[in-house]
């Protein structure tokens, strides 16, 4: 048995859960009660098997998050619920499913094959890291050989040319003099016979005088010194040293010494190379100016740019970026945005860095202001002289607009087919009626021409409701609020639908508050989104299959802070389904014969006045519609009801 713990994430109380059951058996279990608890435990104990609550919250994206961070984790899922459904839901992600509550002997087996699984791995392991234990050993002793053979010969050939630098003071000298260090070249008895420019311009021209006069302390004496250790040793040394220069000044450096040997293999010469604290100054500040070269080439993109290790954690952001999606650096990318499109480990970013290869891809993120944006990725794989993936340069680009773009075109071209076909009948029914009252002039039947004339009114008066939907869908208008007599407001709303209700043959009940109040509302606006509710109950209680007398309730109700709009209709009703759609654009529940704007223009409305709509519907039982609407800053006082001065 396993010695390691079995991690059980489950919310479900612990008796139901898979946990007592493992203790039975003799496991040692750690339980979490959701997500976040279960990612805490799991980074502490690295347990090799998991078990997860299919029912938990979250339950998809914690098997993705615990697999990410490692990929040979072995994962049971637990569910109370058909195992089909479970299987479909973490299908490729999970190793084993198992039915709670679980029979002690199937309980059993599963976990024997979990065991299996985890010690197989742990073999294939351990077998590869000898293997390769195995080959580093014997790839490294071939590597020390050649490079000993390959820094003989660059000695050998270094010396030929150092020699002859020495020896040629107007010819090797030139470029010797170009080194940005301190370089000078020793004799087998300790005098200096070469030194650049910089070693003279400092510590003086000292040609063919001690190797230890330019040293302080037990450094300036000739066993001592850094050239005196070589020659002592036959080998490469580090010195730390004290030097004084010409100036008098002291400094602290680390001395490079290495022997030149001649074709004997005699020590001839000794090189010996450090670096002054002045020229590590103007190193420093050169490095210093080229890494703020840099930060204002990353932060002068304009455009999102991050740096990302191999574990996907952020290590640089530019300016861009935290302008958009705030700073990151130091977390994990895939805790902080999740690919909206791609599944797990298939976005742009995972793929570059399994494959080594630039990629691109379609992606959603968060931006700071927590909006989905989407965002076009572009990958490139940043790797060292050898070719190891060290880190992922992931540039995004913002597509959102183009996106949002797409889908208003898609929408102009389904607007467009589906306002023509409501049009074509509307312009059908009115050659109608005009046929009518043009037939009934000629026979002089007044009948004909009374009905040619209300179908001429209906049909007009739907091209006129479709043409005030269309101009309010494609232009975006302000609100113009103004104090306004809900009261009578209201009455006019009930008046000028009454008839229109009451002709369809459908009892209408307006029942309108007695005491006034104001509220600040754009009365033409608010009443066009009542008219559409209104006209929708009408056709909803002429279509409906039941018998007996429909009715149609309108009533205004109001409190401190809010004024409420209800129609109510006995007609057929919605389905649930219908009815969570009822607002979106080009939904319509009268089939041909409807736009999908009416009532998608109504919803809009009402939230540039800031208020709320609802609808309650069930098949067979009408429908309910709600208004919700703030008072308003009413005569100074915002938000609150007040009598009328009806003298």
């Amino acid at each position: 048995m396993i010695k390691e713990p079995i991690l059980v994430i489950d919310d479900a109380p612990y008796a139901r859960t898979v946990a007592p059951a493992l203790v039975a058996l003799g496991y040692r279990v750690v339980s979490a009660r959701n997500g976040a608890e279960g990612l805490r435990e799991f980074e502490t104990i690295r347990s090799p098997w998991v078990i997860v609550g299919a029912d938990i919250h979250g339950a998809s994206d914690l098997v993705d998050s615990i697999r990410v961070r490692d990929k040979e984790i072995q994962i049971l899922i637990t569910t109370t619920g058909k195992l089909e459904t479970a299987m479909a839901a973490f299908q490729d992600r999970a190793d084993e499913f198992v039915v709670l509550p679980a029979p002690p002997l199937v309980l059993g087996a599963v976990l024997r094959r979990m065991e299996k699984g985890v010690r197989m791995r742990r073999r294939i392991r351990s077998l590869s890291q000898n293997l390769e234990s195995r080959a580093r050993d014997s790839v490294r002793e071939v590597i020390e050989t050649e490079r000993f053979l390959a820094v003989r010969q660059i000695v050998e050939k270094m010396s030929a040319f150092i020699s002859q630098v020495a020896n040629d003071a107007q010819g090797g000298m030139r470029y010797f003099n170009e080194l940005p260090y301190f370089v000078s070249i020793h004799g087998r008895d300790c005098t200096v016979l070469a030194a650049n420019n910089i070693y003279l311009r400092y510590l003086g021209n000292r040609l063919y005088q001690s190797s230890w006069g330019i040293y302080v302390g037990r450094r300036a004496t000739r066993n001592g010194c850094p050239v005196g250790r070589a020659l002592h040793n036959e080998s490469v040394m580090t010195t730390r040293a004290l030097v004084r220069y010409a100036s008098g000044a002291r400094v602290p450096v680390t001395v490079h010494t290495a022997p030149i040997y001649d074709n004997d293999g005699n020590i001839d010469l000794v090189i010996e190379i450090f670096a002054g604290t002045k020229e590590i100054e103007r190193l420093a500040e050169e490095s210093r100016r080229t890494h703020q070269r840099y930060e204002q080439l990353f932060n002068a993109v304009p455009t999102s740019i991050a740096v990302l290790d191999r574990r996907f954690r952020i290590n640089a952001v530019n300016r861009v970026f935290r302008e958009n999606y705030g700073e990151y650096a130091g977390r994990l990318f895939f805790d902080v945005f999740r690919p909206g499109i791609f599944p797990a480990y298939r976005d742009p970013i995972s793929k570059t860095v399994r494959t080594g290869d630039p990629q691109q891809g379609e992606m959603v993120l968060t931006n700071s202001e927590g909006l989905k944006t989407n965002v076009m990725a572009w990958t490139s794989p940043i790797k060292t002289a050898t070719g190891k993936l060290i880190q992922v340069l992931v540039i995004f680009a913002d597509v959102t607009q183009l996106r949002k773009l797409q889908a208003n075109l898609a929408n102009l071209g389904l607007m467009v087919s589906t306002l023509s076909h409501d049009l074509k009948g509307s312009l059908t029914g009115l050659d109608a009626g005009l046929y009518l009252i043009d037939s009934g002039f000629y026979r002089n039947l007044p009948a004909r021409i009374e009905e040619g004339l209300d179908a001429a009114r209906l049909m007009t008066e739907r091209i006129r409701k479709l043409v005030a939907d269309i101009l309010y869908y494609a232009k975006e208008r302000d609100i113009h609020p103004v104090a306004t007599d809900i009261l009578q407001f209201a009455g006019d709303v009930a008046a000028n639908v009454a008839t229109k209700v009451r002709g369809a043959n459908i009892q209408f009940n307006p029942q309108i508050p007695e005491v006034p109040l104001e509220a600040a509302i754009d009365a033409d606006l608010i009443r066009t989104a009542l008219y559409n509710i209104i006209d929708n109950a009408i056709e909803a209680c002429i279509e409906s299959p039941a018998a007996g007398q429909h009715a149609i309730d309108f009533s205004v109700a109001a409190d401190n802070e809010r004024v409420r709009f209800v129609v109510q209709d006995t007609g057929g009703g919605m389905s649930p389904e219908k009815a969570k759609t009822v607002f979106d654009l080009f939904a319509s529940t009268k089939g041909d014969r409807g736009t999908g704007i009416g009532l998608y223009v109504t919803r809009k409305i009402v939230q540039k006045h800031g208020g709320t709509i609802t609808v309650g519907s069930r098949p067979g039982r009408g429908s309910r519609f709600e208004i919700e609407l703030p008072l308003g800053n009413v005569g100074g006082a915002a938000g609150k009801m007040r009598a009328i001065d009806e003298r």
